[in-house]
């Protein structure tokens, strides 16, 4: 999913949204003439039941939409829409990647036209027209991976993102007003890398830097960050609440601003037993920040695979964060449970989900025809012979009974290979075929 998501270490409902009263001061810590106002549920039938935890957003990248006519645009709202949702968050608009090069989604003065596209204005000109209110990130650069940078060289970067801020506003926020709702702040801070003092005084001072001017040219518009958390690398769930809250004291978020950490089960940071305990204590450190929203970032994919997550781990996923947060966004509706890009079932089994609060029951998907082993020059391949699409999304391949690869249907070939390059002769292979539920079938033995 671009190369900032895949990280070092790891990686609705309409509910009631904002709620806060408009401001009119800006350095003070509150956003001026922001009109921030309650999700209205009802205008939309898939989202009659108040109470059922759902997504009113999702990320959606610039490889996915490069291509993207109006109509293709128009189209993804509508999907979107469907659903109950009413953000996007588009990111980053600059990227500059390790060997320095820097493309944007708009047209900038801070790279070479060739490097150049107008996505941007086809998602603000779409989400304008059909009523989403888009995050516009700002810019990004690879390096932040690497964690081999100065102080002065990440305030440097606020500084180009002041500039994009810039260019953006005189570019489209006059043409597309509702649009153009909020920034995001594209940099994904972690539990390992910002634990001392000095680097929290830095992290500070970069937020600051565009907080000041993003209050200077378009008050009304909310900054988000997402953040994430790895249980296994450094700093327990406390050590990062506390961590935050030192942030916090130091930075000028305005009121109306959000805090969206992602929930990093998707990517295995967290799990489903453990990430009550950290979004309870990052709920305590957004308590200490008077305005600050505390939104959750609930991840839809298996990072393990690169493929959809299941339906029945996504909705625990939202129960759990639902109990600590004013709104969930996901990453990403688009790219992992579109219609357009998976299998339509995840669409359609969410939207049951959405008007009833539970997903449909789906028939256990049929077995594989056969299955056998071979000895190939890289290992051994697993061949299994497909039976029925009905209800199936993928394939499960599991050695000595252990789960190693899942492979999800795309466009409609069916897989039916896969080489397993630990394996062994001797190693027992079975295939199951799943469906976006969840449910698997029963296994059949590679001969």
């Amino acid at each position: 999913m671009k190369k900032y998501l895949i990280r070092i270490i790891c990686w609705l409902i309409c509910i009631p949204v904002f709620s806060q009263a408009s401001c009119s001061e800006s350095r003070d810590g509150k956003l001026k003439d922001a009109q921030i106002t309650d999700v209205d549920c009802e205008e939309n039938d898939s989202c009659k039941s108040g109470n059922i935890p759902r997504f009113d957003g999702s990320f959606i990248q610039e490889f996915l939409v490069a291509d993207w006519d109006n109509a293709r645009w128009d189209q993804e709202m509508a999907m979107l829409k469907e659903v109950g949702m009413k953000h996007l968050i588009y990111a980053p608009s600059l990227l500059t990647n390790e060997q320095g090069k820097v493309t944007t989604n708009y047209p900038s003065s801070l790279t070479d036209k060739k490097y150049q596209s107008e996505t941007l204005k086809k998602c603000l000109r779409s989400a304008q027209k059909n009523g989403i209110r888009v995050f516009v990130g700002l810019n990004f650069n690879d390096r932040w991976w690497k964690v081999d940078y100065d102080a002065d060289w990440l305030v440097n970067q606020m500084k180009v993102g002041n500039k994009v801020a810039d260019e953006i506003v005189a570019l489209y926020k006059k043409d597309f007003p509702d649009a153009m709702y909020g920034w995001y702040w594209v940099w994904e801070v972690d539990n390992l890398n910002c634990m001392t003092s000095e680097c929290q005084k830095n992290l500070a001072e970069a937020l600051n830097t565009n907080l000041d001017h993003l209050s200077e040219i378009t008050p009304g518009m909310p900054l988000m960050m997402s953040p994430f958390m790895n249980y296994r690398v450094g700093g327990n769930a406390k050590e990062y609440g506390r961590m935050w809250e030192n942030v916090f004291a130091q930075t000028r978020f305005r009121s109306g601003d959000i805090f969206s950490p992602q929930d990093c089960i998707g990517a295995g940071g967290l799990n489903l037993d453990n990430v009550s305990e950290w979004f309870s204590e990052l709920k305590q450190a957004v308590n200490t920040k008077p305005g600050l929203i505390f939104w959750g970032n609930v991840e839809t994919f298996d990072q393990r695979f690169w493929i959809s997550a299941p339906l029945e781990r996504t909705q625990k996923q939202l129960e759990i964060i639902n109990g600590y947060v004013d709104n969930i966004i996901c990453f990403a509706y688009s790219h992992y449970n579109s219609p357009y890009v998976v299998n339509p079932d995840y669409h359609q089994a969410y939207l049951q989900y959405c008007r009833t609060g539970h997903l449909p029951d789906m028939e256990v998907p049929e077995r594989v025809i056969n299955a056998s082993m071979h000895k190939v020059s890289d290992g051994i391949e697993i061949r299994w012979t497909p039976n029925s699409m009905k209800a199936a999304d993928g394939y499960s391949v599991y050695r000595d009974g252990k789960l190693i690869k899942k492979l999800q249907i795309r466009g409609g070939e069916l897989p039916g290979t896969f080489v397993d390059t630990e394996g062994k002769a001797d190693s027992v292979y079975e295939v199951a075929v799943y469906n976006v539920i969840g449910i698997e079938s029963a296994k059949v033995k590679a001969e």
